[in-house]
Parts: C-alpha cells; structure tokens; sequence
C-alpha cells in the first residue's frame, strides 16, 4: 500500500509485527459478516445500525446517538460500516443540533469538525486510533498551522494518513471540512515507515502510509524530495514524477507495488497542466491502470504544483480492472480505468456528465450532468458485481457551490436508503469545463469478492 505475490513471504512479515490480515485468514462470508456485526453491536452499546440491502452483509448504516435524522434533508448518511471499515461523511464545523457554524474561526471549527467525526467512529465500533486516513479541505492554505495545531490533538501515533488542499468554496461557508475513514477494531493497522526517509511525523500530524487489512493508504505527496525536504525544479512534470517516486517507495516498503494501485486522486493547481502531469503519471503505471480524480484546486502546501494521493492493494487482494460493455477502453486515451475492484471493495474513477459511447458531453446544466455522471457510475458498479445501493461512500466535485441544491436533487434519485457517506466541494475547476465530477467506492458482495481474488481476469458482468 519486498514486491511480488508471494502472500506466504508478505503473511510472514505481518505476523512479524503482531496482526495477520483479515483476508489472508479468511475471507468474509456472509455468515461471518453477520456474526462480526452482532458481536459489535454488542460490544458497542452506543453504536446504531441500520441494514442496508439485500441480507445487509456489505453494508450499514451508523445512526450517532442523539444526533438529529437529516436523511430528509440531505442525501447522505453520516457515516457507514462496511467489510471492516468505518466510512464518515465530510464534517464541517457546525453544532450539529442548531445547524449553526460555531464561531472562533479555523481552530474551533477544526475542533468541531473532529469531535463529529469521533462520534461517528466510535458510533461505528471504532475509535480514532483506529482512523486510516483524512482528506482536509481548507478554505484558505493559511490556515494551515492552526488547523494542524488542533488536529493533532485528536489522533494518537501512528496518526492517519492524510491530504490537505485549498479548494474554492464548502457548504455553509465553513473554513474547513474534514472526511475519515477508520478500520474496526480487530482489523490490522499497521503504520509504513521508509527507513531511509527523514520522520516527519514530529513536524505534520499524519503517517506516510497506514496498511490495513486488505489495502495500503499513503498520504497525499507533492513533488518533494523527501530525503532533502525540498521541492524538486522543472515544473509540473517534474513535480509528479517525484510524487509518484514518493509513492512508489511508500507501496514497496509496505509490500505492494504500482501494478496494485487500485486509485488515485491528483490535485492541481492549474488544470491546463493537465495533460503535462498525465504525460509523467502514465510511465508509472502498466496496463490496467488504477481509477483515477482528478481536477484544480486553489492551492496546496508548499507551494507545489500537484499533490498526488493513491491507495494500494495488497497483493492476496486480487485487483482486476472492471470493463464496462460497450465502453470504450479509457486507458487509451487518458492513464486510468473506469473502476478497479481489489478485495472487497471497487474504486470506480470520477465520472463527469459525459455520454461514454458517443464520449460527448450532455448538454442541460449541472442536473443533466449529474444525472450521466450517475448513470456512467451505476454502470460501472454493475459491471464491476455490485450495485448503487452497495455504494458505500462518494466525493462529489462542483465548480460552484450555487448548484449544490440542483445536483442534490438529482443525486438523491439514484441512492436507496442508506445513501453513502458523502464529501461535497467546490473545486477550482474540473477537466473539460464540467459542472460536476462524482468519485464513489462501492461494497462488493462476498461472493464476488472472492471471484475476483480467486481469478486473474478482469472482472466483467453483463
């Protein structure tokens, strides 16, 4: 998240540092799923689940004691349970009873932020020590020290993994907007450390790389030499070829490797470099490459070009490309596949309003774009054995914060009850001028999780 598919070498190593991975014991079953979920209910007296669909096995819902319903008022939960993972919506600083930003600025709302976030995961049957990774959405870059001065407050070492960017606008005119992921108790969590590489976890409140379970979550990289702690001359293309050198050290020292990136996000600060910083990224990948989301943000730290966030799968994981009939090949044309699928889980691309036969985009505004994109997605799980009512988180990307309520409307018509964890943000811009972008993770069924490891052919479901 050492190369190689030797699992017994990768086993030997894990049992080495005290935990083997749930999915080198056994995989889930669905009978084990629903034993793990009576023996956390009953050990989490706090936690409230809600079964979602089918037998319920892939997915629940996490209902916070106290906490108001807002299912009728956005389409989201707050957070979901899913083979071992506790997936939280994005949480802004506000009292989530009065709806009220609290006042103080950055530092309090940071703290508000987090303290939401606690609820939810330990709602779930986790605990913050047990977060794998955040994404920070800042408002302004400035912000940066007093957010972190706060943030690291709440997690013990080995801290999460982590990106922070500066994006355009958020809901509610919120400074900061915080999404995590955390692995249930029980469930390996291990932190990756690159020994030739300085520590920085005593400057930054965030790991290099956590591998759990299944998967290997690196933190975002910009283009920094991490040995000389400077950011490397050239440009865009230089800078993402240090990114990615930065990953691929990472993936190796946790005993993975670039062919079992499953996704990655990319973060610009100018999206014409969008074709420079795709022409450097596709010589790190062979054929099939991972999902991929990528777009312009306002700024990021450093003063870097382009900041780089993937997550690997581990190598018993079993990642197949997931081939959409009637789709072109993307991979093509741009370095990324339209949906990975590696354990449990399947990691579709960020899917814009574009017709993917006819490869044009729709015309009609924000609800018609959102309308395809949701479409384009649904085929993607479909083919990857899943289904919309299985997704289990989404990060929706708008290049105006005005058409929140329009793309609502629409993007609350293809989710069954429970929706997906969800972040939403304004961004600087997307590729291609589009209104919306829409990257979502899905569950997989037990059954075809274990296909999928089991084979070494893309996974394709007509």
């Amino acid at each position: 998240f050492g190369t190689g598919g030797d699992c017994f070498v990768f086993r030997s190593r894990m049992q080495a540092l005290g935990t083997t991975p749930r999915s080198m014991t056994q995989r889930r079953t669905t009978v084990s799923l629903a034993l793990a979920a009576a023996v956390l209910l009953a050990a989490s007296p706090n936690a409230s689940l809600a079964a979602a669909s089918g037998d319920g096995a892939e997915k629940k819902e996490i209902k916070v004691p106290g906490w108001p319903d807002l299912s009728g008022k956005v389409p989201l939960s707050s957070g979901i349970i899913s083979h071992g993972m506790v997936l939280a919506s994005g949480m802004a600083g506000f009292d989530i009873h009065t709806m009220q930003l609290v006042p103080g600025g950055v530092a309090n709302e940071t703290k508000q932020a987090l303290t939401l976030v606690q609820e939810i995961v330990e709602a779930g049957g986790s605990d913050m020590a047990h977060v794998v990774g955040c994404a920070v959405y800042l408002m302004d870059m400035k912000d940066f020290a007093a957010m972190n001065a706060v943030y690291a407050s709440f997690f013990p070492k080995p801290r999460p993994v982590r990106v922070a960017v500066q994006i355009a606008q958020l809901a509610g005119n919120s400074s900061v907007e915080i999404q995590c992921s955390a692995s249930l108790p029980g469930v390996a969590r291990k932190e990756v450390i690159v020994p030739t590489w300085p520590d920085l976890t005593t400057k930054f409140p965030f790991s290099t790389a956590i591998a759990s379970d299944e998967f290997v979550f690196a933190s975002g990289f910009p283009g920094f030499d991490m040995r000389a702690g400077k950011l490397v001359p050239g440009g865009v293309f230089a800078e993402t070829e240090q990114a990615l050198s930065n990953i691929r050290e990472t993936v190796l020292q946790a005993g993975s490797s670039m062919s079992n990136i499953v996704g990655c996000a990319v973060y610009m600060t100018n999206v014409k470099d969008f074709a420079l910083m795709n022409k450097a990224y596709a010589t790190f990948f062979s054929h099939p490459p991972p999902s991929r989301v990528a777009f312009e943000v306002a700024a990021l730290a450093g003063g870097a070009s382009v900041e780089i966030q993937c997550t690997a799968a581990l190598p018993f994981a079993g990642r197949k490309q997931v081939v959409v009939p009637g789709w072109p090949d993307l991979s093509q044309k741009v370095p990324l596949s339209s949906g990975i699928s590696a354990g449990d889980f399947l990691f579709a691309s960020g899917l814009m309003g574009t017709d993917m036969r006819t490869m044009k985009p729709v015309a009609g505004g924000v609800q018609a774009e959102t309308k395809q994109a949701l479409e384009n997605l649904q085929e993607v799980v479909h083919a990857g054995g899943s289904s919309m009512a299985d997704v289990t988180a989404c990060a929706v990307y708008l290049t105006d914060m005005g058409d929140f309520a329009a793309m609502n409307e629409v993007y609350a018509g293809f989710f069954p009850k429970p929706p997906p964890a969800r972040v939403a943000t304004q961004v600087a811009a997307l590729v291609g001028g589009a209104a919306v972008e829409i990257q979502c993770t899905a569950a997989l069924p037990s059954v075809v999780a274990k296909a999928s490891a089991e084979t070494s052919n893309p996974v394709v479901v007509v």
